[in-house]
């Protein structure tokens, strides 16, 4: 972690950009909310949020703490609630900044994909049974995933993938990883965490390019919605 002047973090921002800030609230500690922020000064933000989101006990005494997601490094700003314009909007002045790296592999998004998964057994010429998972909604990044599977694999058991990357081109990645959690989704269904242990380089970097491209998307959509 390296600290770094307001002015350098709020050019992270550059125009609107999504972001997560928790609040100070009086009687309710801090709380996370989602916001668009804009630079408005050297070191104010203004955020705007949807309707009926903010609380009416923000806390003007106390500071605020807002993390700008972007692709590369984690920036953390802190700071104080400079004014409440109105029931969806801040603006927020900065007094400290960090900068956190982050590996791009660990890298993490929420997406709709659709995955089949197998049984990986080793030096084994059989023909495993594919299975497919019964929702696409998955947690994805370049060194694991956490989807939703029809049995309860064993911590540590190897599971054979297959995941289909929107293009276009539409990209087909087969790897292998190793189960590190599973979770009970219901009577018949786990979530299963798993993370890759063989992956070609190229598929690898696949993921890793998807990942940062649906997350911009994501937050244009974001933006169009909250900035309206």
């Amino acid at each position: 972690m390296e600290r770094i002047s307001p002015q350098d973090a709020l050019q992270h921002l550059g125009g609107k950009k999504s972001i997560k800030v928790y609040l100070p609230t009086k009687g309710t500690g801090s709380l996370p909310f989602e916001g668009v922020a804009m630079p408005v000064a050297a070191t104010l933000i203004k955020v705007n949020f949807l309707p009926d989101v903010l609380p009416n006990n923000i806390d003007q005494d106390g500071d605020f703490k807002l993390s700008i997601q972007v692709a590369g490094p984690t920036v953390a700003l802190h700071g104080v609630v400079k004014q409440i314009v109105n029931d969806r909007q801040l603006v927020l002045e900065v007094t400290e900044a960090y900068e956190h790296p982050q590996k791009r592999e660990h890298f993490r998004i929420d997406v709709d994909l659709p995955v089949r998964y197998w049984r990986h057994v080793e030096d084994d010429d059989g023909r495993p049974e594919i299975l497919q998972s019964p929702s696409e909604r998955v947690n994805l990044s370049g060194g694991g995933i956490f989807f939703v599977a029809e049995f309860n694999p064993a911590i540590g058991q190897q599971l054979g993938l297959e995941l289909s990357l929107p293009g276009p081109p539409r990209t087909v990645v087969r790897c292998v990883g190793r189960v590190v959690r599973s979770t009970p989704r219901g009577e018949k269904h786990w979530g299963v965490a798993l993370h890759f242990t063989d992956i070609e380089d190229e598929d690898q970097e696949e993921v890793i390019s998807y990942c940062f491209s649906e997350q911009r998307r994501q937050l244009r959509t974001k933006v169009d919605v909250v900035g309206r």
